[in-house]
């Protein structure tokens, strides 16, 4: 059987560009199924994804051709081979420094935000009409939870105050405040995980934190809540 330098190196560029391409997407798809939804960038990901199946796609045509053309002249190999190059480079380039520097300002054009802060938009009349509102429903314990350590919680990072929220809802109320909030303010950087467990900032109404399990199991026990029209009622002011 003759050696083949080409199929050889073919080979290894194969490997080479599934794996990482591979590990790179391992990572998120874990944490989606085991931990929490992440935050796809469409930006970076899509021409990432893009560049990889036209270089892929010149790669194996390049690699059948080689196999089904019985003469091959030395122009035709020259052709096969930079044709192959070609296509490796188009799958290496989105890793390099200047895609990242392409494509990630188009993601982080807005100044940086902290990772221990829940980034919400949302105005100051809005934020007070929500506290007013969740108060006003009893909700919300007004006496360990003044207007002020409201809007910390909400606008400031974890670490930047001692202010925490005392909830008066059970775990599925609670899942839910959190689905319309996400819903109603989408520019934020609210995760399940983050809200109830990392930051410590949201507490029951005897002090004690919420369990992040029963929360995050909250709706296949009860699909509704007994406060779900109240919620509902609150955001709706707020949109």
């Amino acid at each position: 059987m003759r050696f083949d330098l080409f199929i050889y190196l073919a080979s290894i560029a194969f490997i080479y560009v599934y794996g990482r391409f591979v590990i790179h997407i391992s990572t998120p798809i874990f944490h989606y199924f085991l931990v929490e939804p992440f935050d796809w960038q469409k930006q970076v990901e899509k021409p990432r994804i893009f560049l990889h199946l036209t270089g892929l796609g010149f790669m194996h045509l390049m690699v059948y051709s080689n196999s089904s053309l019985e003469n091959k002249g030395i122009l035709i190999q020259v052709i096969i081979w930079l044709t192959f190059i070609l296509g490796f480079l188009f799958c290496q380039y989105t890793w390099t420094e200047k895609f990242q520097n392409t494509f990630v300002p188009k993601v982080t054009r807005s100044p940086a935000k902290s990772s221990e802060n829940f980034n919400i938009s949302i105005s100051d009349l809005q934020l007070i009409q929500l506290y007013n509102e969740l108060v006003r429903y009893d909700l919300l314990n007004q006496d360990l939870t003044a207007l002020e350590d409201f809007r910390n919680v909400v606008l400031k990072d974890w670490k930047e105050h001692n202010s925490k929220l005392h909830f008066k809802m059970d775990g599925p109320s609670c899942r839910e405040f959190f689905e319309q909030l996400a819903q109603t303010f989408p520019s934020n950087s609210l995760t399940l995980i983050d809200f109830f467990d990392r930051s410590k900032l949201v507490v029951r109404r005897d002090g004690k934190a919420f369990k992040y399990n029963t929360i995050k199991n909250a709706p296949t026990r009860t699909p509704v809540s007994k406060h779900q029209d109240t919620l509902m009622k609150i955001f709706s002011k707020l949109k």
